[in-house]
C-alpha cells in the first residue's frame, strides 16, 4: 500500500534525525510540519520542494504521493456509490457512473480495486443486458488468491447467484461453498448473513433439508448474536419453508410468524404477502387434521 505523503515525510525526517523543528527551518513553520504528517494539510507545492531537498528525496515525490492517494480517496467515493445504487438496484445508474469515471477507474493498480470493478461488470452484463454467460466468464476468470478476504467472498457469492438462477444449483452450491470456507472475522456481517442464507437456499434445492437447516439456524444465531435484523426475516422464512418440506407444521407456522412480523416492522409489504400466503396454506393444513 502507497504511503500518504505526511508518512513519507514522518519516516523519511525520523530516519534522518531531523526533529520537525529542524525540518521547518527557513522552509516553513514548525506547526505546518505538524499538520502536514497528520494529513491535515497540503502545502503549496514551492514548501514540498524545499522538503523534499532536505529529506534528500526524489524531485516530485511528495506531490505524486498526494496526487495518487487523492485519486485513491476519489475510486474510494465511487466504490461507495455503487455499493450504494446496488443496494437500490439502480444498475443503469451505476454503468454510467463507470463510464464517467473510466480513465481513474483504469488508472488503478490495487488488485482489489481491480477485482472489484471486474465484478460489477459482471453484475451489470447480468442484470442489465441478461447475458449470463459474459457475467460467468467474467467472474470465473477472476484470480482471488491475493484479493481481501470480503471481496473474495462477494464474488464467490456473485458467482453462485448467477448459477442458482440459471437452475444450476450444484455449480451454485459450490461457489458459496468456497466462500463459506474463507469466512473470517474481517468479513461483515451483512456479506456473511448473504452468502450463508444463499448456501443454504442451494442445499434446499438439492433437498439436502437438514443441511441446509443448520446453515439457517447458523445464520439466524449470528444475526441474534450481533443484534442485527439485516436478512432475519429472510432467514425465518426460508426456515420455515424447509420445515414444510420436511413435514413439520407447527415450527413452520412459527418460523412464518416470525419472518411476518420482522418483514411488517421492516414495511417489506411484498416478502411479507408471501410468509402470510404461507402461514394461511398452513393453518388450512393445521385445521383439517
Amino acid at each position: 500500500m502507497k504511503m500518504k505523503l505526511g508518512e513519507i515525510i514522518k519516516i523519511k525526517r525520523k530516519e534522518l534525525g531531523l526533529t520537525q523543528q529542524q525540518l521547518a527551518k527557513d522552509i516553513c513553520a514548525q506547526a505546518l510540519i505538524s499538520r502536514v504528517e497528520k494529513g491535515d494539510i497540503v502545502p503549496k507545492k514551492a514548501i514540498l520542494d524545499k522538503l523534499e531537498q532536505r529529506l534528500g528525496l526524489e524531485e516530485n515525490e511528495l506531490i505524486k504521493a498526494e496526487n495518487d492517494n487523492s485519486k485513491k480517496n476519489e475510486l474510494q467515493d465511487v466504490k461507495k456509490n455503487i455499493r450504494q445504487y446496488s443496494l437500490n438496484r439502480d444498475y443503469k445508474t451505476i454503468e454510467l457512473l463507470l463510464d464517467h469515471h473510466k480513465l481513474l477507474i483504469n488508472s488503478s493498480r490495487d488488485v482489489n480495486d481491480k477485482v472489484f470493478f471486474a465484478m460489477i461488470d459482471a453484475s451489470l452484463e447480468y442484470q442489465l443486458y441478461n447475458r449470463s454467460d459474459k457475467a460467468l466468464e467474467i467472474l470465473n476468470g477472476i484470480y482471488l488468491d491475493d484479493v481481501e478476504t470480503e471481496l473474495a467472498v462477494e464474488v464467490y457469492n456473485a458467482r453462485g447467484i448467477i448459477y442458482y438462477k440459471r437452475d444450476d444449483f450444484e455449480q451454485a452450491r459450490q461457489s458459496y461453498k468456497k466462500g463459506i470456507d474463507i469466512l473470517d472475522e474481517s468479513v461483515s456481517i451483512e456479506i456473511r448473513a448473504k452468502i450463508t442464507l444463499n448456501y443454504a437456499l442451494a442445499l434446499e434445492q438439492l433437498d439436502n433439508n437438514k443441511e441446509a437447516l443448520s446453515y439457517v439456524s447458523e445464520g439466524i444465531d449470528m444475526l441474534v448474536q450481533n443484534n442485527s435484523l439485516y436478512s432475519l426475516g429472510d432467514y425465518h422464512h426460508t426456515k420455515g419453508h424447509i420445515f414444510y418440506k420436511l413435514g413439520n407444521l407447527e415450527d413452520s407456522k412459527e418460523c412464518f410468524e416470525l419472518s411476518s412480523s420482522i418483514f411488517r416492522l421492516q414495511n417489506n409489504k411484498k416478502l411479507l404477502s408471501f410468509s402470510q400466503l404461507a402461514l394461511t396454506e398452513i393453518n388450512n393444513k393445521l385445521s383439517q387434521k
